[in-house]
């Protein structure tokens, strides 16, 4: 346990501080720089830098270990977070770090990182843009370390240039990210996927037919088009067409089309028009004598449309020609803005994206932006120029160019701290839109919102930074968990990098970090980053199980409790991290016995109740006590002392101290009170080495409670009992069995649940069932 004497130091811990060299100086990169940057980065030093190379230099040993040191820190998400914090002392300062030889770092180290077409994941990558998309991924599992890698890397580089924008090519490095390798069960390498159906490539690994078999799964297509279908179809959409005169007549290829098919899906219908069974459709285009490929527009004033020829035969460059025709966002002034904010205030249904930026545009984000309606047609696409409309910019806060938000029902907004590739932000967008109660706060809005009577509710405020990888794990997490709670709870995000003064003052010390405003109380989360957590966290405190105990509730309550109560009390202090860490778990322990009468789950915050803990003698945190049934108030205690702090542990030490009415069960004992019984039996068959029968054990002994008077319980344990559990089918621990009805056999009815809700549900309905067809059975005889 952790000693009072102590809190001083964790106190001073707690401040973040650096020794020696700053590790983002060492190799060259800014704080917020992501695992490719940190990668090439290091690369490009260790290539220099590397001992092998400057054997004439005595430092040169010393100073590699410290490049490798600073790359391996900086490269792992949570120990980049202890460095963040707590400087080199927060990740040890062992120097005793290996590395590879010199040419392993020139020919095997980050082999995919200087190819922009190929998208190198790590796992916070993987499950956010591929496991969450939409999009077709071709995925190459590897390590720099095997010879077939190697031998593929030149073919997979020439895949992922020639499929471009027809899908998303991806390499994930098995030596680094292992966790997501073993998550995926890659055994071998290189193990090529197709997500999201997650179908794995056997083939050949050459260019041709890999690329064969991703086009096999394009969902796209490629229509074609007559005089009927023109007639039925033109006036719906915009049109690229090949027209051909004949398949050899230097028409464009099936699988040409196919590509354009995908990189335009959701922008522009694509089709074939056959110029020899469709001369005269082909003629209406000026193009009857030749195969060509032209884009088709649509106007009012011209009611045959505009044609426009484009030429060259490869994809991607027809694909550019053709989205350089597509109207850009729609720009907009102060004025638009407003107006746009205000429509999603009072109901407006689509959701903005908005595009904020200084100076020109690169042709290559104007390409991306006019990708984006085909990715998100139930959305609007704006854009803001920053020099032109700066205030309005400085009112959002805006402190980086370019930058994506999405403005959704409401009026609130997000920010989009991901790549800034078409795919990956309507990624966001869709995630974004689709969690209306999560929203960017800044002052003065945020101090206003903890006043004092106001209505809007509760507030979980997550303090962040972007360059922190946990942070940027946790936000999705936190619009997943947003969509479990209606609009009488909000989420907000505050970038601590823009609002430094801020986070200072609400004493923010470390990222990201999660805080329940409630009204005048506050209360920090120290639970999984997961979407399930945040919700268990939210639906204690706003509807708390665990008893908050002051000095004098604590006597009133626990000081005074009769005979027939029992009281299990926490004594913590806020900054202790045993305490943060035993906090989920207590109020999930609450949560199991908050159906058992008389019991209660306390807890007292020493920090708040100096004097309390004080008189009752506590002096280190967490303290865990125990006042058992049949004791008059504070006469007897028990103390926990187990090492074991989790929910079932706990539950399992206090169901000692429970009387139970579970009946253990001989063979003999069995035949007499459950076969021979007109109760029903419930019979919970367990051996005592079965970490499941353990964990099981107190929620079968809550299920009897729950049934007492109505179903009788008991257990059998099978280690000291075989022949009677063979007799009653049992394969497998724990295993619960239902007896019931005049005529019974040794295997009863299996409910194949540990869960006691389901248990007494089920239980429940088949006597009633069984009680309804008895007194069917007695009217009929009568």
């Amino acid at each position: 346990m952790l000693i009072l004497d102590i809190q001083l130091v964790v106190v001073v811990l707690c401040f973040p501080f650096s020794i020696g060299d700053d590790y983002y100086e060492l190799l060259g990169v800014q704080k917020n720089a992501n695992n490719r940057e940190i990668r090439k980065a290091f690369k490009k030093l260790a290539v220099t830098m590397h001992p092998d190379k400057n054997q004439a230099d005595p430092d040169a040993h010393t100073t590699f270990v410290r490049l490798t040191k600073a790359y391996e820190v900086l490269k792992d998400a949570e120990s980049r977070k202890k460095y963040d914090l707590y400087g080199e002392e927060g990740v040890g300062t062992s120097d005793k770090q290996s590395y590879h030889s010199w040419s392993y770092y020139r020919d095997n180290f980050g082999i995919y990182d200087d190819d922009p077409e190929i998208v190198t994941l790590n796992k916070a990558d993987f499950d956010q843009s591929v496991l969450n998309s939409r999009s077709l991924w071709f995925i190459n599992f590897y390590s720099p370390m095997c010879s077939h890698c190697h031998e593929l890397a030149p073919a997979w580089r020439r895949l992922a240039r020639e499929l471009e924008g027809v899908i998303r090519m991806g390499a994930v490095n098995c030596e680094e990210d292992w966790v997501l390798c073993r998550q995926e069960g890659i055994t071998v390498y290189p193990s090529l996927f197709v997500y999201p159906a997650r179908e794995k490539y056997n083939g050949e690994r050459n260019e041709d037919d890999m690329q064969n078999f991703i086009l096999s799964r394009l969902q796209a297509s490629v229509l074609r088009v007559d005089d009927k279908v023109w007639e039925q179809d033109r006036g719906s959409s915009t049109w690229l067409l090949v027209l051909c005169r004949a398949e050899d007549d230097g028409c464009l290829g099936p699988d040409t089309r196919l590509k354009l098919a995908a990189i335009l899906e959701g922008l522009v219908m694509v089709g074939q028009v056959d110029c020899g069974s469709s001369e005269e459709l082909c003629k209406k285009f000026g193009k009857s004598t030749e195969s060509c490929v032209i884009y088709w527009e649509p106007l009012e004033q011209h009611p045959v449309g505009v044609t426009h020829r484009i030429l060259g035969t490869d994809a991607k460059e027809i694909a550019k020609e053709v989205l350089s025709f597509l109207p850009e966002p729609s720009a907009l002034d102060k004025e638009g803005f407003d107006e746009m904010r205000n429509g999603l205030k009072i109901g407006s249904p689509y959701p903005w994206v908005v595009y904020f930026y200084l100076g020109e545009t690169t042709a290559d984000m104007e390409l991306e932006l006019k990708k984006l309606p085909g990715l998100l047609p139930d959305m609007r696409l704006g854009k803001v120029h920053c020099g032109r409309w700066a205030e309005l910019c400085k009112d959002l806060h805006i402190a980086r160019y370019p930058l994506f938000a999405v403005f959704k029902l409401g009026g609130g907004h997000e920010i989009h701290h991901g790549r800034e590739t078409a795919h990956d932000i309507a990624n966001f967008a869709r995630d974004s839109s689709a969690a209306p109660n999560v929203r960017v706060l800044a002052p003065p809005e945020f101090p206003d919102l903890l006043s004092s009577g106001h209505e809007s509710g509760a507030w979980l405020v997550d303090f962040y930074a972007p360059w922190c990888p946990p942070c940027l794990r946790l936000l999705p997490e936190l619009r997943k968990a947003s969509r479990h709670f209606d609009s009488s709870v909000n989420f907000g995000t505050i970038d601590c990098t823009i609002h430094a003064s801020l986070c200072r003052q609400h004493n923010i010390r470390s990222y990201p970090t999660t805080i329940l405003y409630n009204n005048t109380e506050k209360q920090q989360f120290h639970g999984d980053h997961t979407a399930t957590s945040l919700v268990d966290f939210l639906k204690d405190l706003l509807n708390p199980v665990v008893v908050k105990l002051t000095e004098q509730s604590f006597y009133s309550s626990v000081g005074k409790k009769s005979p027939d109560e029992l009281w299990m009390v926490d004594f913590f202090a806020p900054w202790c991290g045993p305490c943060q860490q035993l906090a989920p778990e207590w109020r999930k322990l609450a949560k199991m016995v908050s159906s058992v009468a008389n019991i209660h789950i306390g807890a007292v915050d020493c920090e708040a109740e100096v004097s309390l803990c004080r008189q009752q003698g506590v002096r280190s945190y967490p303290t865990i006590r125990l006042y058992p049934l049949g004791g008059q108030g504070l006469s007897t205690i028990a103390m926990y002392s187990g090492f074991q702090r989790d929910a079932h542990s706990l539950q399992q030490w206090l169901f000692g101290f429970i009387p139970s009415p579970v009946e253990e069960l001989t063979p003999e004992s069995f035949e007499r009170r459950v076969l021979n019984s007109e109760q029903p039996w419930l019979v919970d068959f367990y051996a005592p080495w079965c970490g499941h029968c353990v964990v099981f054990a107190p929620e079968f002994q809550i299920i009897a409670q729950r049934l007492e008077g109505r179903v009788l319980a008991g257990k059998v344990n099978c280690n000291a009992f075989r022949h009677l559990c063979h007799q009653a089918g049992i394969s497998g621990y724990p295993t619960v069995l239902l007896y019931y009805g005049s005529d019974r056999h040794y295997q009863g009815v299996e409910i194949q649940s540990q869960s006691a809700d389901y248990i007494i549900a089920h239980t429940e309905h088949v006597i009633s069932q069984q009680q309804h067809q008895e007194s069917h059975l007695s009217h009929d005889e009568f």
